[in-house]
């Protein structure tokens, strides 16, 4: 009797065991459905988003790689322009610092011949000046010691405690 029951019991479990199984099996395609639909749905939005996307970077990518070709272009011409502008910006400072020696040279040759044109006019004016000033102070020697006769006295000079520079 005791085998009985426990074969019952075990019978009995293993129908519990059964029904839970079904349910759990029941439930899973129950939610299997419902996820299925519900991707479905997904795919049905997204399709024309990404089908979109597709024909916009389709038409797109010629027009962005265009651009990208023109960009290179763009630069390689611009370091071609600034490797020009800075050989003729060289060039011209070369140039300019030949001009401005040379108008260094120029001026300095003409300033120097002014110079010695004014120490030439200088002596040539000033020899004749000294010449008649010591002739006419031999004279008005000559002419003191004939009518005093004797020399005149000469000044000496005094220096001063106040002419003194500390």
């Amino acid at each position: 009797m005791l085998l009985v029951a426990f074969v019952g019991l075990t019978g009995f479990a293993l129908l519990v065991q059964a029904i839970v199984m079904l349910v759990a099996f029941l439930t899973m395609r129950k939610s299997i459905a419902s996820l299925h639909s519900n991707v479905e749905e997904m795919r049905a939005s997204i399709g024309p988003i990404l089908h979109q996307s597709k024909e916009t970077i389709e038409r797109v990518a010629p027009k962005i790689e265009s651009i990208a070709a023109d960009i290179a272009e763009m630069t390689r011409t611009a370091k071609e322009q600034t490797a020009r502008i800075s050989f003729t910006t060289d060039e011209i400072l070369a140039r300019v610092h030949r001009q401005t020696s040379r108008v260094d040279n120029m001026v300095s040759n003409v300033v120097d011949g002014v110079e010695h044109a004014s120490n030439v006019v200088s002596d040539s004016v000033t020899r004749p000046v000294r010449q008649i000033t010591a002739l006419l102070a031999s004279a008005k020697a000559f002419i003191t010691v004939l009518a005093t006769g004797r020399r005149p006295e000469r000044e000496v000079d005094m220096v001063t405690d106040q002419d003194m520079f500390v």
